[in-house]
């Protein structure tokens, strides 16, 4: 991966595959590195590839989704007028007989890898509406190696009996989504009914961090409507979650394939409002991811040498992004990793790249220096303060 080079008020912040480094301006040239500045990327070593750790696998136990939002990219078309059920990716749910499949695909892969770890991503629609898939899975494959799982989960099923039970089989962390305060949530994130969910997602939230030690990571798909209220849910959910707990993302919502068009327009301004929000909720005690370019072990690396993707039936794909996409197939458990198209093989992005009208380099390279600077801020403040308390 080529070294990515972003010049910010304090300096030029390079990123590499193993991590950040912030130089000083005069070790770059017109977007360039010097030869001083090249040299303190090769001591650094963020730029050198590192073997993987774990083996990952993202595994969908249910293409079901229990909820319609509007602008899923596993959307097939727009719901009909006044109905909240978008038609979605074709139906599948992880059965007993593909766990062992599953099992029995992994462990050479683990060997071949060289690793002794297992990190597993439980994925959908929504992985709780097969809750027995969730803990059958990291059970089986519990007896392969140690498990450290996540789950990507709207949080409405996430009930306290759901979250200890899943903890004691390794999950330790989960994301969930999202819409903006209550009323905006309430208004896009609903049943396939139509009702809302922004108070249920939240209790349940709240009961998992009473019961177990799961984290929680709060994605804040964000419109033009959620943009100048992102403070206002950082209050409202510091007041009833443990802040210290919780990572704070704001996603900007993309437009896949045309089916939805209320995001926003990548301004500067708009820069200067994410990091407002992302400020506002440091202020509040919540993390913020520190923005990388890590290797993806699922995607990174071609034809399950560090990871896999795995659908409900069995199917492989690169990314979680074309899970269920025609076209995208690049094998099966059974038969391993067959000929595929060049364009099956998407990494980190390159689907959002392609099939989204919306979003842009520019406006992502914005927002990635200025969370970094806001993040060092941050960070030598908390410094500061703690010097000065001992």
């Amino acid at each position: 991966m080529a070294l990515r080079i972003l010049e910010g008020r304090s300096g030029v912040w390079c990123q590499g595959t193993s991590g950040t480094l912030l130089l000083p301006f005069s070790h770059a040239e017109d977007g360039l590195l010097t030869a001083e500045g090249r040299a303190a990327v090769a001591r650094s070593g963020i730029a050198e590839k590192r073997p993987p750790r774990r083996y990952s696998l993202t595994v969908v136990t249910a293409t079901d989704c229990n909820l319609g939002c509007p602008y899923c990219f596993q959307n097939t078309a727009p719901a009909e007028p006044g109905r909240f059920d978008p038609p979605r990716i074709p139906r599948a749910v992880l059965d007993d007989a593909t766990i062992e499949k599953i099992a029995a695909f992994t462990g050479p892969r683990m060997r071949s890898a060289g690793t002794d770890r297992l990190f597993v991503l439980l994925f959908g629609g929504e992985p709780l509406l097969n809750p027995a898939a969730c803990r059958a899975l990291l059970s089986r494959l519990g007896r392969l190696a140690p498990v450290t799982a996540s789950m990507v989960s709207n949080g409405v099923l996430l009930t306290p009996t759901a979250a200890k039970s899943l903890s004691a089989l390794g999950l330790r962390s989960v994301q969930v989504t999202l819409d903006g305060p209550r009323d905006l949530h309430d208004g896009l994130r609903t049943t396939r009914a139509g009702r809302g969910t922004f108070e249920r997602i939240i209790a349940n939230l709240a009961a998992a961090q009473e019961t177990t030690d799961l984290r929680f990571t709060l994605r804040i798909n964000t419109t033009a409507a959620v943009l100048p209220r992102l403070a206002d849910l950082a209050d409202q959910l510091a007041d009833r979650l443990d802040a210290s707990r919780c990572v704070f993302d704001v996603a900007p919502v993309l437009n896949y394939a045309g089916l939805y068009d209320a995001g926003i327009d990548h301004t500067a301004a708009e820069v200067s409002a994410v990091l407002s929000g992302y400020a506002a909720a440091l202020g509040r005690g919540f993390e913020v991811g520190w923005p990388g370019v890590g290797a993806c072990g699922f995607c990174t690396e071609r034809d399950g040498t560090t990871g896999a993707v795995i659908n409900a039936d069995g199917t492989l794909y690169s990314c979680w992004e074309t899970i269920g996409k025609p076209g995208y197939e690049v094998g099966t458990l059974q038969n391993g990793y067959t000929e595929y198209p060049e364009h099956a093989w998407v990494s980190c992005g390159e689907f959002a790249a392609r099939e989204s009208t919306t979003g842009s380099a520019s406006f992502a390279d914005r927002l990635t220096v200025g969370l970094l600077e806001l993040l060092r801020s941050h960070r030598r403040r908390a410094a500061a303060l703690t010097a000065g308390v001992s």
